[in-house]
């Protein structure tokens, strides 16, 4: 069998929970990488920069980056509530909802880094004046309301999932509650709109990243170690009566 009809084969075929938990995994730990590699290699430390600053290739390129941490992050959370639901043997309302936040906050959020890196940039080179901070763009709702909606949601689809994530206790805590804090951070507003430096983004940014990949190792590896497990209890076995007996 030739190496595509393998390739067409093994994606058609249904996958066994395992190797879903660990394709959801590596998508995780490639997410996070990702989206805190992007934040940190940002060329400006400020949001939104100045017309000059859109056009440079290195403002490009790390949106990009970071877009494409979103996107992968969008597929590795719902594997991981998959997983929690597989070890808690059921799912709350706050898992459910974390998710559905989590999905269309990571969607947004990948959608305006692609927009900020690809779009603004050829526009900003074309039509400078619209870029600028009092400008029709920047100055107005549009843009701003996005930008501010989707951290919003993805604030609040990360504080969802690391309550039920910390209820269910099947993930490890200090991812969690790095996600949880990485999510909130990312939906502050920095300077120049705000007196809120730039770098509270990038701990934000590093902060989920490490989260998600620590989330990720965890799930490539199969969850909780055997040894790490709390011992079952002895199985009693039933005493034969004294009445029995005699």
């Amino acid at each position: 069998m030739k190496w595509w009809a393998r390739a067409w084969h093994l994606a058609v075929t249904p996958w066994p929970a395992e190797r879903v938990f660990r394709l959801a995994g590596l998508c995780m730990i490639t997410g996070g990488i990702l989206v805190g590699t992007g934040a940190f290699g940002h060329p400006h430390d400020r949001h939104p920069p100045s017309p000059s600053e859109l056009v440079s290739s290195s403002y490009e390129a790390w949106h990009v980056i970071s877009a494409l941490g979103f996107m992968s992050l969008c597929v590795g959370f719902p594997g991981v509530t998959g997983f929690q639901m597989r070890v808690a043997g059921h799912l709350g309302s706050v898992d459910v909802a974390g998710t559905l936040l989590l999905l269309v906050g990571c969607t947004l959020q990948a959608a305006t880094q692609l927009a900020d890196g690809l779009v603004f940039g050829a526009v900003a080179a074309i039509v400078p004046r619209v870029f600028e901070l009092n400008g029709p763009l920047f100055g107005g709702t549009p843009l701003a309301g996005v930008a501010t909606l989707s951290g919003i949601v993805f604030a609040a689809g990360s504080v969802s999932f690391g309550l039920g994530a910390v209820a269910r206790g099947a993930l490890p805590r200090r991812g969690t509650a790095a996600v949880m804090a990485g999510g909130v951070l990312l939906a502050v507003p920095v300077q120049p709109a705000s007196p809120v430096p730039w770098w509270i983004v990038v701990a934000g940014s590093i902060l989920l990243g490490a989260g998600s990949a620590a989330i990720g190792q965890w799930l490539w590896q199969g969850g909780p170690r055997p040894s790490r497990l709390l011992p079952l209890p002895p199985i009693r076995t039933a005493q034969p009566s004294s009445g029995a007996s005699s």
